[in-house]
């Protein structure tokens, strides 16, 4: 059933533990499971993620290998990019991707030009947002051959707008996603490097706290990552 899972938050306190969540409606910290496993390969169901890497090696191998394993479960995975029409990309990023033509004509594997949906966010319209969720839904749950429901979304919409310092509309999308949850989840990559610098610094709580976990381009959660920006 969508929706039905309760979202998964971080408790960043000074007095939490790397590791500790909170449950949303349940002001009790637990400790979640499975901290030391890598996210990409099992993200929880109905999770936004925050993906913090260092460079484009680092971040082509962390979304291939999240697309792949939701591939390998028999799991729609989208990949909603703004590099999709630069002809370099389109060279690589199939190569990257496990039976690409083959999951791409199955409906396995889906391509989203990011472009409108950019030029809408920055004026505040997220209906197209709306309207692809909805249509990745219905067509998950209309494929009889899928044994598997969940949606796998990566995309690069806030972080681009986050490099051109539309703070506003980042965090607006990114509000989008933890208000939007889907039996999935969300992988929203963002540069480690942009994080400490003026005026993205002034935003990073809003950032932060838009998503249920953080974690590094290998998976691995990193809940202290607010104190070493500070």
């Amino acid at each position: 059933m969508l929706f039905s899972n309760p979202h998964v938050y971080y408790n960043m306190d000074s007095s939490s533990k790397p590791g500790e969540i909170l449950e949303k409606g349940n002001p009790s910290p637990t400790l979640y499971q499975k901290s030391n496993e890598n996210v990409l390969l099992d993200p929880p169901t109905g999770s936004h993620i925050i993906l913090i890497y260092e460079n484009q090696y680092d971040l082509d191998n962390a979304i291939s290998t999240y697309i792949n394993e939701g591939l390998k479960r028999g799991q729609m995975c989208v990949h909603v990019s703004v590099s999709l029409t630069n002809r370099g990309y389109l060279d690589t990023f199939p190569s990257q991707i496990t039976n690409y033509q083959e999951n791409l004509e199955k409906g396995n594997l889906k391509l989203v030009d990011l472009a409108p949906y950019y030029v809408d966010a920055m004026v505040g319209n997220l209906e197209s947002f709306d309207k692809l969720k909805n249509e990745l839904i219905s067509g998950a749950e209309q494929d009889k051959n899928r044994v598997n429901n969940c949606i796998r979304i990566t995309g690069d919409c806030s972080m681009l707008l986050l490099k051109n310092k539309h703070l506003d509309p980042c965090i607006l999308v990114e509000e989008w996603c933890s208000q939007n949850p889907l039996e999935g989840s969300y992988l929203c990559p963002h540069p480690g490097s942009l994080l400490s610098q003026f005026p993205i610094k002034a935003y990073i709580s809003k950032l932060f706290h838009s998503h249920d976990i953080i974690i590094d381009s290998n998976g691995k959660l990193i809940p202290e990552y607010i104190q070493k920006i500070k």
